[in-house]
């Protein structure tokens, strides 16, 4: 059946906005993406993929001697916060030159903020500091958030990945090839920095921003000094948090944010050209009554499930020394197992329920059963009572006795004695299904309180740094415990929650960071008329300014001699082939950095703009030269850094056999691609 009217197709891999995308990341977490580059370790705590572009968050670890070259940056601006040690920064197109005067160069200790604009030179070494520890390494370390994202896909293409951090860093090699691909990724916005090397003489527009220096609160005399005299020269702008030391320096400002809280401003939406305000607060102790609870959802799954269902458990111990139990779910059928056989979902067994458990293992981990409160082979709970509810869900209600299976003694040490919301136990809930009979939803065991304060709804990326103390947050129906030196994101469009429930008062910076626009395709006028698949197995061929809809079924969508078409494959595993026998009609593109050495560029103008990873597949037959992935290169789209450009070298040149909308180019590998 065609269609008569345009489909509306599913861009999958946009970032969706809600509590299971939220960030919880404590210092030295080995589950971070983390590389090696200019000498340092740099660990990513925000990524561009998770944040939809809108920043990038990192744990820079500088060893003695480590630290960038002399550079600049075309795409983002920059913010360090230290954490540990000392940094010596310096500023302007000489700052790399020895001898050069004026020579604006500052060494400041940790909670000094710097921030450093796009177009505007910089560098910051590490010259002795050896206070921060990262496994064999001593050195110091700062938080850096770069708005907008992009500068992770730097270091995915120019940098080392790390796989033990904790082993000696290795020194930085700035080889002739680290060049050029810096000037490849400089040259499309991709969050690059565009290295002085081969501009001795640039001189930043009179339209770029100020360098920002805030001092710590009580600053001591020889930090002052040797701050002070940038304080005069035009493009810097200098402060210092409070004003209680007779310091002639500005002090920052204060102000009340949510929940109460009293802020002292760092850099202002203003200081940043309304891209971020990063702020710091401290909070004091409150009282709460805790708890025990479960959240489930499909994005606890170690490897997250496409279901929409959710869950919530509570969990307590009553006076025989028993768990008393009751799971709500909703989005799931149970009706095979209650008398009426009445299904709660459409007809689809795929979200069956086939088992729920109790499990041990903690939240990044699978682990063995510890009680079975359905399960069709091995069954714990003799006292289970399913009830169907008016809204479609199903609430299980039931005792854990000891008599029907052991309860660990660490469960039980867990409800018995007392914690913080967002505290977690060794334990969850899972549900499985016919369609994840591996597991569908799962809910760690987790203290929360009702004492929150009322939540509010982001309206920005809000991203929090605790320095000291403990600060429980509610993402959402989550509830999340940060420690020391943890990182916390909470997304666009999410409720959420703070409170300090502990014993001292804590120290942290927020920062809001303003979302990304959408990069919007062409016009639908700039193509021919539409060509549209039914609903079964389609092949679709494009001959130049088509655009072609696939609608379902697992569909072949081929590009022949023409360029300038838009493909979308609809559902189903489809075939985008790209390049069959002969090269697109392809046109020039001028924003190759050819001045520089780069090859020149050739552009089909072809988009995938509904390529699913992991389901679709790209093709490429009869190309000589092209016969594996080794034979490709992968960069971002030119303006777009959340695009990928499918680049292949021939014949002294550069073809850009197609722009995948929507996907970064170190989300595809090898196994997205058949040569045919």
């Amino acid at each position: 059946m065609s269609h008569t009217t345009e489909p509306v197709f599913r861009l999958p891999s946009t970032p969706k906005s809600g509590t299971e995308d939220y960030l919880v990341v404590p210092q030295n977490s080995k589950d971070r993406p983390t590389w090696y580059a200019s000498g340092d370790l740099y660990t990513g705590l925000a990524t561009t993929r998770e944040t939809d572009a809108g920043f990038n968050a990192f744990d820079f670890f500088l060893p003695v001697g480590g630290g960038p070259p002399l550079h600049y940056h075309l795409y983002d601006n920059e913010v360090w916060y230290g954490i540990d040690g000392q940094l010596e920064f310096s500023f302007g197109n000489k700052a790399g030159e020895q001898g050069t005067e004026p020579k604006y160069t500052v060494t400041v200790p940790p909670e000094t903020l710097v921030f450093g604009p796009r177009l505007k030179p910089h560098t910051y070494h590490n010259i002795d500091s050896t206070t921060a520890i990262v496994g064999e390494n001593v050195g110091a370390r700062t938080l850096s958030f770069t708005t907008p994202g992009g500068l992770d896909l730097f270091f995915d293409y120019v940098g080392v990945s790390v796989e033990n951090r904790d082993t000696p860093i290795p020194k930085a090699n700035f080889d002739a090839d680290t060049f050029t691909k810096v000037l490849e990724l400089g040259g499309r916005s991709s969050g690059a920095s565009y290295f002085l090397g081969p501009e001795p003489d640039y001189v930043p527009p009179k339209s770029a921003l100020d360098y920002v220096v805030v001092l710590p609160k009580n600053p001591d005399a020889e930090l002052v000094n040797a701050v002070l005299p940038l304080s005069n020269v035009d493009g810097f702008s200098i402060w210092q948090i409070g004003n209680d030391n007779n310091i002639f320096l500005p002090s920052r400002p204060t102000f009340s944010g949510p929940f109460g809280t009293e802020y002292t401003s760092l850099l202002t939406w203003e200081e940043t050209g309304h891209e971020l305000s990063y702020n710091q607060f401290s909070l004091t102790p409150q009282v709460a009554h805790t708890f025990v609870q479960a959240n489930l959802n499909a994005q606890q799954e170690l490897e997250p499930t496409k279901s929409l269902a959710n869950g919530v458990a509570s969990v307590k111990l009553d006076e025989q020394g028993d768990i008393d139990y009751s799971l709500t779910v909703t989005g799931l059928d149970f009706g095979k197992f209650v008398e009426s056989y009445t299904p709660q979902t459409p007809n689809n067994k795929l979200d069956d329920v086939i088992a729920i458990y109790i499990d041990s293992g903690t939240r990044s981990s699978n682990g063995p059963h510890a009680f079975s409160i359905l399960d069709p082979k091995k069954q714990d709970e003799k006292d289970l009572k399913i009830t169907l509810n008016a809204d479609g869900s199903a609430t299980l209600t039931g005792t854990w006795n000891q008599t029907e299976e052991d309860i660990p003694t660490t469960l039980k040490d867990f409800l018995t004695h007392s914690g913080l919301p967002g505290q977690e136990s060794d334990f969850y809930f899972s549900v499985h299904t016919e369609g994840n009979p591996r597991g569908e939803i799962r809910g760690q065991i987790a203290r929360t309180t009702d004492d929150f304060s009322e939540p509010v709804e982001s309206e920005n990326h809000e991203a929090f740094y605790v320095k000291e103390g403990q600060l429980s947050f509610k993402i959402g129906n989550e509830t999340k415990l940060a420690g020391p030196d943890t990182f916390v994101y909470v997304p666009p469009g999410t409720e959420y929650s703070f409170g300090n429930f502990g014993q001292e008062t804590v120290e942290s910076l927020a920062v809001s960071v303003i979302p990304q626009p959408k990069i919007p395709l062409e016009s639908a006028n700039q193509f021919n008329t539409p060509i549209y698949g039914g609903n079964d197995n389609d092949l679709l061929f494009a001959g130049g300014n088509d655009r072609i809809f696939a609608a379902e079924g697992d569909d072949i969508l081929k590009i022949s001699s023409g360029g300038h078409n838009l493909l979308y494959g609809g559902l189903g595993a489809d075939q985008f082939w790209i390049a069959d026998g002969t090269i697109p009609d392809t046109v020039p593109e001028t924003r190759q950095l050819t001045d520089f050495g780069l090859p020149p560029l050739e552009d089909t103008r072809n988009v995938l703009a509904d390529f699913e990873p992991g389901v679709d597949k790209i093709y490429i037959s009869g190309i000589s030269g092209i016969s594996s992935f080794n034979d490709l290169k992968l960069l971002p789209a030119f303006g777009d850094i959340r695009s990928t450009s499918i680049l292949a070298p021939i014949d002294g040149k550069e073809i850009s056999l197609a722009n995948v909308y929507g996907v970064a180019f170190s989300e595809l590998s090898a196994e997205n691609f058949v040569f045919a």
